[in-house]
């Protein structure tokens, strides 16, 4: 099974479990709302907020000279140029390092791949000999969580863990700024 089918059957079982588990309420009367405020049918919204969640799974990019909504424009511009900005960014620790000879490249595939989340939102990475540590935005869902844990490159699992801000590397480094200001 290729690496894009399998992450088609991963979107449905999350989908599944969501429907099954989760009281949609308040979700349905929006698309509702959504559908008859802009005139389309559901299945375009439904694919419109899988392009919003996933815009990596099915190849990615705008089509050239497809029409794309000028709200959808001004929100993708200003985080490409203000990232920091729109939203909080957590660290995270990665299993693999240097000695299983990953690169910044796979690393960021595979983040793209098992979470959807934009490769221009993937902060810092930084890899050590034997982990690595990696920025990405903040409220990630438990569910995607559980996908990145799973996840490996090679024969090596990611099992990612959210890392502790160190107190007092952040008490020193405003200490350090307020003294310099």
């Amino acid at each position: 099974m290729s690496a894009e089918k399998r992450r088609e059957e991963k979107l449905k079982r999350r989908l599944q479990r969501i429907v099954k588990e989760q009281d949609l309420t308040k979700q349905r009367e929006f698309v509702a709302g959504a559908m008859a405020e802009q005139g389309m049918d559901a299945l375009t919204c439904a694919a419109a907020l899988i392009y919003l969640s996933h815009p990596q799974l099915f190849g990615g990019s705008v089509a050239a000279g497809a029409p794309v909504p000028a709200k959808s424009t001004a929100v993708e511009t200003s985080t490409a140029k203000l990232p920091w900005l729109d939203y909080k960014m957590v660290r995270y620790r990665l299993d693999v390092g240097l000695q299983h000879q990953v690169a910044r490249e796979q690393i960021q595939d595979i983040l793209v791949q098992e979470s959807g989340v934009d490769k221009r939102r993937i902060g810092r990475i930084d890899i050590r000999q034997h982990y690595t540590l990696v920025e990405l935005p903040d409220g990630m869902p438990t569910d995607i969580f559980q996908l990145l844990t799973e996840a490996a490159i090679g024969p090596h699992k990611l099992n990612i863990r959210r890392v502790r801000p160190n107190k007092f590397r952040q008490a020193r480094g405003k200490s350090s700024a307020e003294s310099a200001g």
